[in-house]
């Protein structure tokens, strides 16, 4: 695929376009909350503002940009296998308790009481956006933070900057874990940094194994649904080191099989 600007350029273009969208959505959160008066309502707003701004058009216009082919350069064409689909999900969900456990064993490091706060500020203003414990709340923060942030963020980082890094010449194993670690600094919470460039390379091998963004944006989604569940229902979910062996095990497992389903689709089976 021939691509226009210099691979310096197309980077600086990307993250400019994200610096811009986060200066307009700051801009709005001030009008947002003069729009109304709730606080749940203006957080989710600014959510959804944030997403469009600085994830969603970013690597929208950078690809249109760069390439004829938009689409294509996002991955946006190809639909997944479903075998790919399901191993990819499958695996999504088994990786949980290891996760945790790894981000229990962060949370144990000594951190400087600025990063604490940090995070504890982070992790209130997501809990704002589930509000009530009621159904109807429940499915307005799936739609915002599992199926929305999950595609906008996919868009940026394994549409459209993981895509940028594989037309340098690096590996795509380079390029995938590349992506995973600026994944997970954007998301500026040192404490869980760890965990999500983890789950960032998932994503990653999920949309290069299965020649799809599709497969990525669902594992995604239902990560951050997982996630917005158990904040929703105040649920506490203790790690152990026993059931988190035995998913990094069953992950393992589900890497494989999308790794032998990557194989069958190259050679045509």
């Amino acid at each position: 695929m021939k691509l226009s600007l210099t691979f310096s350029q197309r980077i600086v273009l990307l993250f400019l376009l994200f610096v811009v969208g986060i200066v307009l959505t700051a801009a709005f959160q001030l009008l947002a909350g003069r729009l109304t008066d709730n606080a749940t309502a203006a957080t989710r707003i600014v959510y959804v503002v944030q997403d469009l701004l600085a994830f969603i058009l970013p690597a929208l216009i950078t690809a249109i940009l760069i390439t004829r082919l938009p689409a294509d350069f996002l991955r946006l064409r190809r639909a997944p296998r479903l075998p790919m689909l399901l191993a990819a999900m499958a695996t999504t969900i088994a990786i949980q308790p290891a996760i945790g456990q790894i981000n229990d064993l962060c949370e144990m490091l000594p951190w400087p009481d600025s990063i604490i706060q940090l995070e504890a500020s982070l992790e209130a203003a997501t809990s704002a956006i589930t509000g009530p414990r009621d159904a109807a709340n429940l499915l307005v923060s799936i739609l915002i933070v599992a199926l929305l942030t999950g595609l906008a963020e996919e868009l940026f980082f394994r549409g459209a900057l993981q895509r940028l890094f594989e037309t340098r010449p690096m590996s795509i194993h380079a390029a995938v874990w590349l992506t995973a670690f600026v994944f997970a600094m954007m998301h500026f919470q040192p404490v869980g940094a760890l965990p999500r460039m983890l789950l960032g390379a998932l994503f990653g091998y999920a949309a290069v194994w299965s020649g799809s963004l599709w497969t990525a944006v669902a594992c995604h989604a239902l990560n951050n649904a997982m996630a917005v569940y158990t904040l929703w229902a105040g649920v506490n979910i203790e790690s152990t080191p026993a059931p988190a062996l035995a998913s990094a095990l069953l992950a393992s497992a589900g890497i494989y099989m999308m790794m032998r389903q990557s194989q069958s689709r190259s050679s045509g089976i």
